[in-house]
């Protein structure tokens, strides 16, 4: 049985949006309801999701599952892997999908690659045929706004 983390105001990214309802049926497992019971109630002020606009199911826009997510963090020996030729494509592309910092923060490992990063990532991988690479590292992370 895995044990629920308890969360600090320094876990939430700044502006978190937090849920107060209690009458949802996955409330038990939304990052936004479990953020306001361990520390919403102690904050001065807070972000919170309309509770009119809070559907009480799975189906509602704001949930947030408390299953902690993948994270890739740097794909610099995916270079070593390529041909220069290969390496210019792919690094053109995704220079255009998350700028030039954000291309290299993430390469380097300084910004870790979110689900869906790492799968427009292997998409291009995919383009480029090179799909079997693998990035640099991995890590296990709550994932509060992908």
């Amino acid at each position: 049985m895995e044990i629920k983390k308890k969360f600090t105001s320094k876990d939430l990214p700044g502006g978190y949006a937090m849920c107060m309802r209690n009458d949802c049926k996955v409330c038990e497992h939304c990052l936004r309801h479990i953020a306001y019971n361990d520390v919403g109630k102690d904050m001065k002020r807070l972000t919170i999701v309309n509770p009119l606009l809070v559907a009480a199911s799975e189906q509602c826009e704001f949930f947030r599952t408390d299953e902690l997510a993948t994270y890739a963090k740097g794909f610099v020996r995916m270079k070593a892997e390529m041909l220069p030729r290969q390496y210019d494509e792919f690094m053109v592309r995704l220079i255009g999908r998350f700028g030039r910092t954000g291309y290299y923060e993430r390469r380097r490992g300084e910004r870790l690659c979110s689900p869906a990063e790492i799968e427009t990532i292997r998409a291009v991988l995919h383009e480029i045929s090179l799909p079997n690479l693998e990035f640099d590292s991995y890590e296990k992370q709550y994932n509060w706004c992908d």
